[in-house]
C-alpha cells in the first residue's frame, strides 16, 4: 500500500513510516503527520485498530484500565487481565471458515463421504490440518480470548487462553527482578517474533503478544507494580 504526504502528494517511503508511533515523515516538504489518520480516511473501525498500536503516553492508572482490561486489588496482591479480542477477527473469522474449511473438506471430508480412505492426499492434507488449527485457535484468541495476570503474596500465575481452556504458568514473583516490553515469540504467533511482556531474574517468562498495545502496556505496569512493591495506583512504565 502506497502512503502519501497530505500536503504535498509526495510518496512516503516505508523507513519514514514508524507503525508503532503512528507517525509517518515526508522527507519532501518535512511534514509530519499521523499514520492513522491517512490511512482510515474517515473509516472508525480501521482508525481504531491503527491507534491500537500507538504506545500510551504518561503514567499508567491501574484504577482506570482501558477498555478490555480490568484490575482487581485483594489484600495480598491483585488480579489484572485482558482481553485479546480484535478487529482482525472480522477478516480472520471468514478466512479460516473458507481457507479450512474447504481444504478440509477436500482433502478429508471427500474420503469420509465416499467410505475409503486414500494414504497419499491424507499425508499431503498434514501441513492444511496443522494450519488450519492454528487459524481457528488464533480466531479463537482474537474472538473471546484473555490474559490474566495474578499476584498473591510471592504466588504469579499468568493465564493465557479462552474461556477455561489454556495455559497457565506459575511462578513465584521473587523469582523476577526487572518487567519490560520486548521482542519474543509469544504463543499465538510461533513462528515470528510479536511484541511481549517479559520478565526477567533467576528465570525468564514472556506472555502478552496477542494483546494489543494499550492492554499489553497496562499489564506491564500492574506487574511493574508488584515486582516494586508499590501501592501507588499511578504507574510509570520502566521500558
Amino acid at each position: 500500500m502506497k502512503i502519501s504526504c497530505p500536503k504535498c502528494r509526495a510518496e512516503i517511503a516505508t523507513s519514514d513510516i514508524n507503525v508503532g508511533t503512528d507517525v509517518a515523515l515526508c522527507r519532501v516538504c518535512g511534514n509530519t503527520f499521523r499514520l492513522s489518520e491517512v490511512l482510515s480516511n474517515g473509516n472508525p473501525i480501521l482508525s481504531s485498530l491503527l491507534s491500537s498500536f500507538a504506545p500510551p503516553s504518561g503514567p499508567v492508572d491501574l484504577n482506570s484500565p482501558p477498555a478490555g482490561a480490568w484490575y482487581e486489588p485483594a489484600g495480598d496482591g491483585f488480579t489484572a487481565g485482558a482481553t485479546t479480542r480484535s478487529w482482525l477477527a472480522l477478516f480472520l473469522v471468514p478466512f479460516t471458515c473458507v481457507w479450512a474449511g474447504g481444504s478440509m473438506f477436500g482433502i478429508y471430508g471427500t474420503q469420509i463421504i465416499k467410505g475409503h480412505f486414500s494414504l497419499a492426499p491424507s499425508l499431503f492434507g498434514i501441513p492444511f490440518l496443522i494450519g488450519s488449527i492454528f487459524l481457528v485457535s488464533v480466531c479463537a484468541m482474537s474472538v473471546a480470548g484473555r490474559v490474566t495476570v495474578s499476584v498473591h503474596g510471592d504466588r504469579l500465575a499468568v493465564f493465557t487462553g479462552v474461556g477455561p481452556f489454556g495455559l497457565t504458568r506459575i511462578a513465584n514473583l521473587s523469582e523476577f527482578k526487572s518487567a519490560r516490553e520486548d521482542w519474543g515469540f509469544g504463543s499465538m504467533n510461533s513462528n515470528r517474533q510479536s511484541r511481549v511482556i517479559r520478565l526477567e531474574g533467576s528465570r525468564a517468562m514472556a506472555f502478552g503478544s496477542a494483546l494489543n498495545t494499550e492492554r499489553r502496556y497496562f499489564l506491564l505496569a500492574a506487574v511493574q507494580s508488584a515486582l516494586s512493591g508499590s501501592s501507588r495506583s499511578s504507574v510509570f512504565i520502566s521500558r
